[in-house]
């Protein structure tokens, strides 16, 4: 008997039944059936659908909750924490919760965790793995702590008109790290470019939320609200300035643009697609401050 793919009604117990039919060799005498059988469970193991983690922060002070769902039997759950160097060690049992649920024939399972991030502790990558051994399947859901000392190593001009936020974290699956907080300025075609051109600068965060509202101007001119801000006809170096504001702080970030000399090939080189990012070693805009991620 082949069952191919198994689903949760096909667990239970199977009967096996073997008939053989004995005269002892006498052919006048009746057959005599003799029965052999045998039986087995059937138990169909469920890997999590599903996992999810959500946190708190007050300070230093975490509290991570890492939730399973969907599976059969109920999926095992610990954490750990890997240093900057990536040396994985596992979070002790401190304070930890947890909570298993049915939902139908399946479960979910659910912990939490409270943790403090040491003083010294500049980036914190904490993962909740999610273990389901009758299925051979492990799920890391990771979440990465990171102090504004490091957001802010670039050289950057700037205002802070709210408190600053002490961490701001992004969620990310299976390793995939990110880098969170950074406001980025890029310029098309250039922060550097040719006498009478037109500049459009664009703003982004990547990884913060929620999403940062964006407020550009110049001099005593009214704010031109948006992600881009599009320049006419350039005629002399200016310094452009752009608020990027969200619930959890604000900050004001200058962006220079030069007239270059006749010599600018080196700022429009075809194969960068015209987009200058703020790190570029050859002369574009160092920039970059955390702004809060929920």
């Amino acid at each position: 008997l082949e069952i191919h793919p198994t689903h949760l009604s096909d667990e239970g117990e199977y009967k096996c039944r073997i008939v053989v039919w004995d005269n002892t060799g006498n052919s006048t005498e009746p057959s005599v059936p003799i029965s052999k059988e045998a039986r087995m469970m059937l138990k169909v193991n469920v890997p999590p659908e599903k996992v999810e983690i959500t946190h708190l922060t007050s300070g230093r002070n975490l509290s991570l909750r890492c939730k399973s769902e969907g599976a059969k039997p109920p999926a095992d759950i610990l954490w750990t924490k890997t240093s900057p160097d990536g040396v994985e060690t596992e979070i002790p049992d401190l304070s930890k919760t947890r909570e298993i649920e049915p939902a139908g024939e399946l479960y979910d399972t659910a912990e939490q965790i409270f943790y403090q991030l040491q003083e010294n502790e500049m980036i914190a990558k904490i993962s909740c793995v999610v273990r389901h051994h009758n299925t051979n399947t492990t799920i890391y859901k990771n979440i990465t702590f990171v102090s504004p000392a490091i957001q802010n190593a670039l050289k950057v001009t700037m205002q802070r008109f709210a408190e600053p936020v002490l961490y701001s974290s992004i969620e990310n699956q299976d390793g995939q790290d990110n880098k969170a907080g950074l406001v980025k300025i890029s310029a098309d075609p250039g922060f550097k470019v040719p006498y009478n051109t037109s500049v459009t600068l664009k703003a982004s965060a990547p990884g913060v939320f929620p999403e940062p509202r964006y407020l550009w101007w110049v001099g005593d001119q009214t704010g031109i609200a948006g992600r881009e801000l599009h320049i006419d006809n350039l005629e002399e170096d200016k310094s452009y300035y752009v608020l990027a504001e969200n619930p959890l702080g604000r900050v004001v970030l200058e962006v220079p643009v030069h007239i270059t000399t006749s010599d600018y090939s080196q700022w429009n080189d075809s194969s960068r697609d015209g987009d200058v990012i703020v790190d570029d070693t050859t002369g574009g805009l160092d920039t970059g401050a955390i702004i809060g991620i929920v």
